[in-house]
């Protein structure tokens, strides 16, 4: 009696079970997220002091969706930026541009904060700038 009694049990645990799992083909499908930047960081290495220090970060929508950069927030302000405007379709790429002020000499860590549809990434560059050439024509103030 206590074995049919246990049977019995197990069978209703394990049934319920079964009725309580959901059933994926009436479930609705959910976007696929996929925003994938070719690059996270990049480094600039050493750069001439006033000089063009600018990279572009391309990134393609691999979801099912449109996409849209929604905000773009620069770590401080000395760094300038440009992004897709329009929204980029499924399999289609977009970018963010940055622009650092190299009239500041010595080596700097910046970011960007992008927010992409309901996804937020950081964007890390880093460099060097070298020091401000000195013009020999200026004759020093005494």
């Amino acid at each position: 009696m206590k074995r049919f009694l246990s049977l019995l049990v197990f069978s209703i645990i394990f049934c319920c079970q079964l009725w309580a799992q959901p059933n994926k083909a009436q479930e609705p499908e959910k976007p696929q997220t996929g925003i994938v930047f070719k690059e996270m960081a990049f480094n600039f290495n050493e750069k001439d002091y006033n000089s063009d220090v600018s990279h572009s970060f391309f990134f393609t929508n691999n979801s099912n969706s449109p996409i849209a950069i929604k905000d773009i927030k620069p770590s401080c302000a000395c760094t300038t930026t440009d992004y897709t405007k329009t929204p980029i379709m499924p399999g289609k790429s977009g970018y963010v541009s940055i622009k650092y002020d190299s009239s500041r000499e010595g080596h700097f860590v910046k970011s960007v904060t992008v927010v992409i549809s309901d996804e937020t990434f950081v964007l890390t560059f880093l460099g060097t700038i070298k020091k401000a050439p000195h013009d020999s024509n200026v004759m020093p103030k005494n």
